[in-house]
């Protein structure tokens, strides 16, 4: 069995698992927090479409978000309970989800059963990681103008989990700044005539995409 067919068997068997035992299921709605910061899983997870937020507050108070996900076959908790560590994120429903409930115990028993599943679900943590790791190096690494720039840019041009905020303030969370930093970089942007905003006055549209990637790879030079 070659790595993409152990990948598109692992959640089937897994769906199937969860139809035919009778795991708890809970209802998170729209604001409900699915996992908090700080907070130990004594449960792991699994939703099989969920839409959600991230979110991580320093002890300085300053808040990073790291955007709105629609993501299918989705678990939560499963980092920390291979980690045995406190959550490092606040786990927000931004739409009514339903949740499957696995007790600790059962969850190793599954991922021991069946190494499919075990397989698969090792795939997608290591992806997870190193886009995580990605979008912090590059938050670190590049300035805000860039990192704003490039969320526009991948959002016209891949197929990105992340979904943009209504407001000014969860934009900007999303970058690590404040309200007026993430405003300067728009209208620098506008006033270039690189973007302009949609017609609901908040949703930011690109102008000028071809430059718009040759900002960033001047950036990148």
């Amino acid at each position: 069995m070659d790595m993409s067919e152990i990948l598109s068997k692992g959640p089937e068997r897994f769906r199937q698992l969860v139809k035919n035992e009778n795991f708890r299921r809970i209802t998170r709605y729209k604001g409900d927090y699915i996992v908090r910061q700080e907070h130990e899983v004594t449960e792991v997870y699994w939703s099989a479409a969920a839409q959600f937020m991230l979110l991580h507050t320093a002890l300085n108070g300053k808040t990073l978000s790291l955007g709105d996900y629609y993501i299918e076959d989705n678990f939560f908790g499963e980092i920390e309970f291979f980690s045995g560590n406190l959550c490092s994120f606040d786990v927000v429903a931004t739409a009514t989800t339903e949740l499957v409930v696995i007790p600790k115990e059962r969850f190793s028993e599954i991922l021991l059963q069946d190494a499919t599943i075990a397989f698969w679900m090792n795939h997608r943590m290591a992806n997870m990681y190193q886009s995580s790791m990605n979008i912090a190096i590059e938050r670190s690494l590049y300035p805000l103008k860039f990192n704003i720039v490039k969320d526009i840019v991948n959002r016209c041009t891949t197929e990105s989990r992340s979904l943009s905020h209504v407001y000014m303030y969860q934009e900007a969370q999303r970058f690590g700044c404040t309200d007026r930093a993430y405003t300067r970089i728009i209208h620098e942007l506008i006033k270039e005539g690189l973007v302009k905003k949609g017609e609901d006055n908040s949703s930011i549209i690109p102008v000028n995409l071809d430059r718009l990637v040759d900002y960033l790879n001047q950036c990148q030079q």
